[in-house]
């Protein structure tokens, strides 16, 4: 490869990765009530919005073993393949986290 084609690839990578292409890491809520523990060490979606009531469940489809723990609460260990539900019953935003990768791996829950 040339210099300038190389150039040129850096300045496309860097505009696809500034404008967020690959990921769902948006801050923007997702009405669900599903997340997964994708591969990569990540919730997908981040950020979730339900109903009071509701009932959350976090499949990992990851290769490793990861926690859901949200704040105030145990840590619930969800082994590759595994699910674990939380009911939410009061409305607030609940943050949360796998305290194995707690630099990667966090999100929220907005209860409605």
């Amino acid at each position: 490869m040339t210099t300038r084609r190389v150039i040129a690839f850096l300045a496309i990578a860097a505009v696809a990765v500034a404008a967020g292409c690959g990921g769902s890491e948006s801050s923007e809520p997702v009405a669900t009530t599903q997340v997964t523990m994708a591969k990569s060490y990540r919730f997908d979606p981040k950020v979730i919005e339900v109903d009071a009531g509701s009932t959350v469940i976090w499949t990992n489809d990851d290769n490793f073993m990861h926690t859901v723990k949200l704040d105030g609460q145990e840590d619930h260990k969800v082994d590759r393949g595994e699910s674990v539900s939380i009911a939410f019953d009061t409305a607030g935003t609940y943050h949360y986290v796998c305290t194995l990768h707690s630099q990667d791996m966090s999100g929220e829950v907005v209860v409605k």
